[in-house]
């Protein structure tokens, strides 16, 4: 039997060794050297302007003036210069500004020529010194470009900014100072989030966590905490140096102890207990037979008397045919909509406020949406749908959201009016902003292709601390088809959400993960089956894109963890009339542009099998040194850090299908047996080591309810 491996590769990340001296490491940082009228060591690439040493804060000190001679519209002023720098360290750029012209800090992060993300301060005050500064990790960059810009639009001419007393220093690793903070715990039915800032705490010092529910002498092991080593601003600077995680795949309404230690450091025992999820009934509402207009729901329970339960007639059907624009809106806390069918709304089919505390379930809701003059759908009506600061706490199961009335445009479509095609449209669930703490389980989300949603769930602000579903949030046993996007769209702050047991079918991408800003993200056990790009016949139209999409291009919303573990990209049967052998996805963990970026990736025991050699299984164009892609199988093209995938198989599954029409791999074929042991993700495997991919050979867990028979796979009859 393997042991566990998890440890070194993966969670220890061993930072540099660090001087906490301040040396600046910018030569002539105090511009008091100056040849041929201009600054030594720095380069101006801004022509026109006057630029000047003038006295700075203090006596004797000097500064670099300039001032705005000449407009050049929207493109800032640069003055730069370029410093070697350590792989993986922590840098502080500061400075003194001031000036009636706006000015501002940047650094760009360079391996060789090539420009790897750039980052920015906030500007100066005004007509007086005040400091600027921006923080940023080296990663896997060999140079740090430092940058003096300001603005040079006309309302600029003839103003001033100065800098002075410009440093570079390293910061050394980011270490917990203050008081502890204790551990907290956050749980949801089947899951508990956990947070912990205990003095000394750092990423190089691990907190191992252990479980058992009350009663039990036996501890169980789960993932060690990750640790956030990101200086986080304003509301989310709690989080700064914070050990974070989760432990999954528990029994609801049942008590639990969590042991957390820091490595040579305290140990902590808490309590926790996980939510019932049979709840208390305060009272019972029937609904009327039929409505014609929104029905305001503003009578709710409460945590001490239990919900009130809204319910309709057997039979019963409200259809408002365009009378109104959502045929629920809810209105207090502690509610339970229950069996349900809605149809016919304008705009949304149900609308939560500023709630806490409902649940939807067993309904079946359809043909809401807009669709305007243009043919253009309306974009983000949703079956259910909340733009509410407060929202928590929201669970929706076992229901039904399909067939919207409006039809989302696909990439191979420009919106009427623009020059994108984005997809715009429908959606089953939209969030927008609140406090998570949502459980999103054993739902129905699907359509046919002239009815296509935008994606299955999510909302816009996904390079946030918001997003969509937030924090403390489960997303498991879904089963989401049609969407011209991303089935699942989980972006955001993403801090303590699971995404896990989804089957995801019919769409160009399958979860949209781009990009956890705090983390920890988890992505397990999903499947991913046809994939698309458009309804039509061309070619391109038959493209299919990613099982995870990762990345973007300000790295401020990059730096969170997200592990990546157990998923499966099916391959079924070819469309009809195309030329590629099979209809699943032609990636599978991959940023999806070269300007974008994403760190604290970590993947293993994904099967990512692919339509082709020359497709992309795992794609990291920036070779992120702290990315950790190990122990996945494929049978496409990899580009990542030196030393990654060191134990990938390279090859494609050969499947069997069991009894209930799920497909594993066979015995002794690849994968099978290959898998790494990832505590609290994978303890029931069977055989000698966990398999490769979603399904475990030999596993007595039945299909999840909402999984379709496996498609077939080439040859299966063969």
């Amino acid at each position: 039997m393997k042991k566990f491996l998890f440890y070194a590769p993966l969670l220890l990340l061993v930072f540099a060794t660090l001087s906490f001296a301040q040396e600046n490491l910018v030569p002539n940082g105090d511009f008091a050297s100056w040849q041929d009228g201009k600054p030594a060591h720095w380069s101006i690439w801004t022509k026109g302007q006057e630029i000047t040493q003038s006295e700075g804060p203090s006596a004797g000190s000097s500064s670099l003036k300039i001032t705005l001679k000449k407009a050049y519209g929207k493109k800032s002023g640069e003055i730069i210069q370029r410093i070697p720098v350590k792989p993986d360290t922590r840098y502080r750029l500061s400075a003194q500004v001031k000036g009636d012209g706006k000015g501002i800090l940047q650094v760009k992060r360079l391996s060789g020529k090539k420009e790897l993300s750039r980052h920015s301060s906030k500007g100066n005050k005004g007509d007086s010194w005040s400091e600027v500064y921006v923080n940023v990790n080296s990663g896997n960059a060999d140079q740090l470009m430092v940058q003096m810009r300001w603005n040079q639009e006309t309302e600029n001419l003839n103003k001033s900014v100065e800098f002075a007393n410009l440093q570079l220093v390293e910061l050394g690793d980011m270490t917990h100072t203050g008081e502890e903070v204790p551990p907290r715990v956050v749980a949801t039915y089947n899951s508990l989030s956990l947070y912990w800032k205990p003095t000394g705490g750092t990423a190089k010092k691990a907190v191992t966590t252990h479980y058992r529910k009350v009663g039990q002498t036996e501890w169980k092991e789960a993932l060690p905490l990750w640790f956030d080593d990101m200086q986080h601003p304003g509301s989310t600077e709690q989080h700064t140096a914070e050990y974070r995680g989760s432990i999954v795949l528990l029994d609801a309404n049942t008590a639990y102890e969590v042991k957390l230690k820091l490595q040579d450091g305290p140990e902590r025992i808490i309590k926790a207990h996980t939510r019932s999820d049979h709840f208390k009934i305060a009272r019972t509402v029937t609904l009327p037979a039929s409505q014609s207009e929104t029905y305001l729901i503003t009578e709710g329970g409460s945590a001490t008397d239990g919900y009130v339960k809204y319910v309709m007639a057997p039979g019963a059907v409200w259809d408002l045919k365009d009378s109104a624009t959502s045929n629920i809106v809810v209105d207090a806390s502690y509610v339970i909509l229950s069996g349900l069918t809605l149809k016919g709304a304008t705009t949304h089919g149900i609308v939560l406020k500023e709630v806490q505390d409902v649940v939807i379930e067993n309904c079946d809701i359809s043909g809401w949406g807009e669709t305007r003059d243009s043919g253009q759908a309306k974009n983000l009506n949703a079956a259910i749908y909340a733009r509410a600061k407060s929202l928590e706490r929201i669970t929706i199961q076992n229901n039904d959201l399909h067939h919207p009335r409006s039809d989302s445009n696909s990439w191979n479509q420009k919106r009427p009016g623009s020059n994108s095609s984005h997809p715009e449209g429908p959606q089953g669930i939209v969030f927008f902003s609140g406090q998570g703490g949502h459980v999103i389980r054993f739902n129905r989300i699907y359509s046919d292709l002239d009815h296509m949603f935008n994606d299955g769930m999510g909302e816009v602000h996904n390079f946030s601390y918001g997003g969509f579903p937030v924090k403390d949030s489960d997303i498991h046993d879904n089963y989401v088809s049609h969407c011209w996007d991303d089935g699942l769209e989980i972006e955001g702050a993403n801090m303590n959400v699971r995404v896990y047991n989804n089957y995801i079918h019919e769409t160009y991408g399958a979860i949209g993960a781009a990009a956890p800003s705090l983390g920890p993200m988890y992505i397990f056990r999903n499947v991913y089956a046809v994939s698309r790009k458009h309804n039509g016949t061309e070619p391109n139209d038959y493209r299919g894109h990613y099982l995870v999409k990762l990345g973007n291009e300000k790295p401020q919303w990059t730096h969170g963890r997200m592990y990546i573990f157990h998923n499966t990209n099916l391959q079924p049967p070819a469309f009809e009339g195309f030329s590629d052998a099979t209809s699943g996805a032609q990636s599978g963990i991959v940023f999806t542009s070269n300007k974008k970026t994403q760190q604290n990736i970590v993947s293993r025991n994904n099967l990512l099998d692919l339509r082709k050699p020359s497709d992309w299984a795992i794609r990291d164009t920036q070779k992120t040194i702290n990315n950790d892609f190990d122990y996945d199988m494929h049978d496409g093209k990899t580009l990542y850090k030196e030393g990654s995938g060191a134990n990938n198989i390279i090859s494609g599954p050969s499947y069997q299908r069991r009894s209930d029409g799920q497909l594993e791999l066979k015995p002794g074929s690849p994968g099978h047996d290959a898998g790494i042991p990832i505590p609290n993700f994978n303890d029931g495997y069977v055989g000698e080591a966990p398999d490769i991919g979603a399904v475990e050979t030999g596993s007595q867990s039945p299909r999840p309810k909402l999984w379709p028979e496996f498609p077939p796979f080439l040859g299966e009859n063969e």
